[in-house]
């Protein structure tokens, strides 16, 4: 894919989350805009999401002086969950101007100010030196990627040796009908969507070797079934915010994702996977 191609898809996935999505996120999900692992089956859902930041933090054994480097980082939910249980420094970054001025703002708000810095950034050309975090963390943001394959390689070449890529992505398996294909990257504006054999390959054609992954597509639907459930119920907000086209076609384009994911179309996955010390 060529340069020009990547900055069109970047160009379209920022307007998508500082166009009228952003509105929903912010009136429905909040400051936390992902999947989750409900720690119960009566596990409301931004409980779950809380509960998947523990499960990734726990598996890359964060601690104070631990750089952490947040790709795609939304709302800075997750910098914030970071920065203030394990007390590691973070650079979060986002393409979204709008998401990153609240994530300011609440970082503000938390006086986690002195921790976290927040930077316009795309993933597929990071600033940073080689060798200068030791965790790399995404959660559901590589999907948006033009070229994974090169942001998978820039995560490696920031990281130092021995330091920790953790992420999860959304994943749309392999035989998923080309026509369901386009309808599911149709909401989100992504180029392309990997199963989770294709980012295991990647990973171990980039020589980080693997240490945990988690298969957590059985929670895709619950996810978005409440997502659906909560744009349902706060219509009448949304209204004020956003026009009824747009709340029809997410409520409808939701509704396709659960229906996708019940049918195994759609999946989410965790990997954890380390830069050789040499």
């Amino acid at each position: 894919m060529t340069n020009r191609d990547t900055q069109s898809v970047v160009s379209s996935t920022k307007a998508y989350y500082d166009g009228p999505a952003d509105q929903i996120y912010r009136t429905i999900w909040g400051d936390n805009i992902h999947l989750g692992v409900p720690c119960s089956d009566k596990c409301p859902h931004p409980e779950a999401m809380e509960h998947t930041n523990e499960i990734m933090a726990q598996a890359v054994h964060l601690s104070p002086g631990v750089r952490v480097l947040d790709l795609g980082c939304g709302y800075g939910s997750t910098a914030r969950y970071l920065a203030k249980n394990y007390g590691c420094p973070v650079t979060a970054t986002n393409i979204s101007e709008n998401e990153l001025e609240l994530a300011w703002d609440r970082t503000l708000e938390a006086g986690l100010d002195e921790l976290i810095e927040y930077e316009y950034g795309d993933f597929h050309d990071l600033i940073y030196a080689d060798d200068s975090f030791h965790v790399v963390w995404s959660q559901e943001a590589f999907l948006h990627a033009a070229d994974k394959s090169k942001v998978l390689s820039e995560c490696r070449r920031v990281l130092v040796p021995g330091g920790t890529l953790a992420f999860t992505d959304i994943l749309v398996r392999s035989g998923t009908p080309e026509a369901d294909r386009t309808r599911i990257y149709d909401r989100v504006k992504s180029p392309d969507m990997w199963d989770l054999c294709d980012y295991q390959q990647a990973l171990e054609g980039l020589g980080l070797e693997i240490s945990r992954t988690e298969d957590w597509s059985e929670h895709v639907a619950r996810s978005y079934g409440w997502v659906r459930e909560q744009v349902l119920k706060n219509r009448d907000k949304l209204l004020r915010l956003v026009d009824p086209e747009t709340i029809d076609g997410t409520v409808d384009a939701l509704g396709f994702w659960v229906e996708a994911a019940n049918a195994g179309k759609i999946g989410w996955a965790m990997f954890i996977a380390q830069k050789p010390q040499t």
